[in-house]
């Protein structure tokens, strides 16, 4: 192995399955799965099957080899070594997978079963990671908070309890959620999919889960998982996930979604948010009521498990391993009644900011945008704009006033420069007239 190779730390290993039995999926449903593999990818080698399905070539070739004797696949090629075979359906395999399509359209990766699920889950779990201050000191480095905040939000995170922020709009109640997703270090398994009384449920998103890729240089120290070690390929190696929902989330987003022409379903969003995080931004502001939305959460809360149901009316339990952090502009009290509130485990206020936080901010700004910082322009927003408008500061002005400032310099096309007339035109333009 090279200096070069990337090893990663991971809190759990998937060990890849030795035999059909140790996938914990019966022969039927893989031959149904390797039907609908080949029926699509024509002639494969059992190594291309093997990488298709997830499974070592120990296992694919005792499936494949089921598929020969029933007459349902034929090897084109041979060769000196087995991996290297070519494999098709016959005209009966080929009928067979059309039949199997109609049951269900996945193919690709063999699931991995619900036990499976819940052990890997339980073991990387988003409740035994330790963030302590300086990783927060880390994840929130030139970012200007009211004074304590930072304080109180590293241990709400450290808890893995959930976290309510609250407070009036524009003060970065979404920005600070964000940030605190990104203090959550490591790496958690996602499974391709799970398999739930022989119907299959789709979990990897590449939209939400992020890869880790094995293959980039990285300190020799933190080794334990490269390319090369053997893993269970069910399992997609990730950074921890941070899902967001805004006012498009309905309860419906929240159950089994079930295809009903690809006969599949695809996973609800706090299950693709196992081991990482849920940021419900924006909450009060959803088409479905609070209360209804709220109430959802309760049992799941409290007990650290959801409750999932399939079109056969078959129930199961799932982890709910993951950090809730509700946003919003309204206040708890006007969202939930004290049942919920007690089951959150930290409330925290994002409040408006003092006048040292607002000129470090613009200070800020004016760095980024290009523009010369004057303070005494700064006290102008302050004395004038801000105080005959009654504005209290928020984080959002300082950015928003004097991008608009840059705006006019570059519309006019003269040198860009702060003064007070250029905030007025800025202020005019952005706060409501009174």
């Amino acid at each position: 192995m090279t200096e070069k190779t990337r090893k990663i730390r991971v809190s759990v290993m998937p060990r890849p399955p030795k035999t059909v039995e140790e996938t914990g999926l019966s022969l039927g449903f893989l031959v149904e799965l390797a039907c609908k593999t080949l029926y699509f990818g024509g002639v494969m080698s059992l190594s291309s099957i093997s990488e298709q399905l997830a499974l070592p070539v120990s296992v694919s070739n005792d499936v494949m080899d089921f598929l020969k004797r029933e007459r349902l696949a034929e090897v084109k090629k041979g060769g000196d070594i087995r991996a290297a075979y070519t494999h098709a359906l016959t005209d009966l395999g080929r009928e067979r997978a059309r039949e199997y399509l109609q049951l269900s359209g996945y193919f690709g990766a063999a699931p991995v079963t619900l036990a499976q699920y819940t052990e890997v889950a339980r073991k990387q779990t988003v409740r035994k990671m330790s963030v302590n201050r300086e990783s927060m000191d880390r994840a929130f480095e030139g970012v200007i908070l009211t004074p304590g905040l930072l304080e109180r939000l590293g241990p709400a995170v450290n808890s893995g309890r959930s976290i309510f922020l609250y407070g009036p709009s524009g003060n970065g109640k979404t920005f600070i959620a964000e940030r605190l997703a990104k203090v959550l270090s490591g790496n958690v398994f996602i499974p391709h999919a799970l398999c739930v009384d022989n119907q299959v449920i789709r979990v990897f998103d590449p939209v939400n889960h992020f890869r880790v890729d094995l293959g980039e240089p990285m300190d020799p120290a933190r080794a334990v998982l490269t390319e090369r070690t053997e893993y269970d390929r069910r399992w997609v190696l990730c950074e921890r996930p941070v899902i967001v929902s805004g006012g498009e989330l309905t309860l419906a987003m929240l159950d089994l979604s079930f295809d009903a022409i690809a006969k599949f379903y695809e996973a609800p969003l706090q299950l693709k948010a196992n081991g990482g995080v849920f940021l419900i931004d924006d909450l009060g502001r959803q088409l479905v009521r609070p209360f209804d939305l709220l109430n959802r959460w309760i049992v799941p809360l409290e007990k650290a498990r959801d409750y999932l149901t399939l079109q056969n009316g078959k129930k199961f339990e799932i982890p709910f391993d993951q950090i809730i952090l509700f946003s919003t502009n309204i206040a708890p009290r006007e969202l939930a009644d004290e049942a919920f509130l007690r089951r959150i485990g930290y409330k925290i206020k994002i409040d408006y900011l003092g006048e040292e936080e607002y000129i470090g901010i613009c200070r800020q700004v004016c760095e980024r945008l290009g523009l010369a910082f004057r303070p005494e322009v700064i006290r102008y927003l302050l004395d004038e704009e801000h105080a005959r408008r009654a504005v209290q500061m928020s984080a959002c002005h300082p950015n928003d006033v004097l991008s608009r400032v840059a705006e006019i310099c570059r519309y006019e096309g003269g040198p860009l420069r702060l003064d007070n007339e250029l905030v007025e035109r800025a202020c005019r333009d952005y706060f409501t007239e009174l």
